[in-house]
């Protein structure tokens, strides 16, 4: 989830992001960006649309936390 500001910026990537995998950046609960975050969300998002990975598949969970 995103708890910050909406920019141009964003929405255009939000859009890219939609029309490759069907939901939204901001649609990973497990995720979590502030607005004091804004920078590396950004940069997530950039290279997610970029490697062809999602969000969660950029930062999978380490086998230790289950």
């Amino acid at each position: 989830m995103y708890y910050g500001k909406m920019t141009e910026e964003l929405k255009t990537l939000y859009k890219k992001y939609y029309e490759k995998f069907g939901v939204e950046p901001d649609f990973y609960e497990e995720f979590e960006y502030s607005d004091y975050d804004y920078n590396e969300y950004v940069s997530d998002i950039k290279k997610a649309l970029k490697s062809g990975l999602s969000l969660p598949e950029l930062y999978p969970p380490d086998d230790d936390e289950y």
